[in-house]
């Protein structure tokens, strides 16, 4: 996963550069060397055409969704926002692109500012498809910045006691309320690393892609570090590859392996 975030961050991943169609034609060829069935996804905008990066292990339609947004905040470099995250979606498909459980890999583009929470987001523009298409999906798994752990670690008032802890030494996997029994089913648990698992509607819980998802009543868990609530580095010039902890990565990406498989396991 480091080589992958090592090449995410060299190039300029903002809309406004010419670069991230480079990166998307790296994530298409990471996916194509695992041998999965890959295709683009256009995103129109005024500003041109972008594409998601969609890879498949299955033809199957029910299947879990495991995906991050490659594009960055102005022209940052985005090691943990959320070349963190692709690394993690392109490691999950090297670990179950042999297995019998049906699995896509997306990667998304136009996730930040000025397209976040708008009709040009790039998990807008893929959840809203395979609505129009009468597609199900058991679910989507979100990576949203999975690589930055310290001491410190800000809890807002309303998850006071839920977050059992202010070191901000754990992952969270989060879900709204309709997606409750989706992350049950996972039963995500990490070793060597403190999970939390947190069913609410707080406005934080919808920060990240899986805010597209939860909008056309597809069930979604967002997996994150907390991104600003711990994170010194986020939105800023200094959240760089030497700021992760690629040890933990391998854990969540791990967690999520399991948990697709104890899903389908039943």
């Amino acid at each position: 996963m480091k080589e992958i975030v090592k090449t995410l961050t060299y190039f300029n991943r903002s809309f406004q550069s010419k670069e991230i169609f480079k990166v998307q034609e790296y994530i298409e060829e990471e996916f194509k060397k695992l041998n999965l069935k890959t295709r683009l996804e256009p995103i129109k905008t005024d500003f041109g055409t972008f594409y998601n990066v969609i890879a498949s292990n299955s033809d199957e339609q029910e299947k879990i969704v495991v995906s991050a947004h490659y594009d960055t905040f102005r022209d940052y470099p985005g090691a943990d926002d959320n070349a963190s995250g692709i690394a993690g979606v392109i490691e999950c498909a090297r670990k179950l692109k042999d297995t019998s459980y049906p699995v896509e890999f997306v990667a998304f583009c136009l996730e930040e500012p000025p397209f976040y929470a708008e009709k040009e987001m790039g998990s807008f523009v893929y959840a809203k498809n395979i609505k129009e298409q009468n597609k199900t999906i058991a679910g989507a798994v979100v990576f949203e910045m999975i690589g930055y752990y310290s001491e410190y670690q800000q809890i807002p008032v309303e998850l006071e006691g839920i977050i059992p802890t202010n070191k901000g030494d754990f992952i969270i996997n989060v879900a709204n309320k309709k997606s409750a029994n989706f992350l049950n089913n996972l039963n995500l648990k990490a070793n060597n690393l403190k999970s939390y698992n947190l069913v609410t509607n707080h406005q934080l819980a919808s920060l990240s892609d899986n805010r597209s998802f939860w909008q056309f009543d597809y069930n979604a868990i967002m997996v994150t570090d907390t991104a600003f609530l711990r994170n010194p580095n986020y939105h800023t010039p200094n959240d760089t590859i030497d700021t992760l902890d690629f040890d933990k990565m391998e854990e969540v990406v791990n967690m999520i392996v399991r948990g697709i498989k104890n899903y389908f396991k039943g």
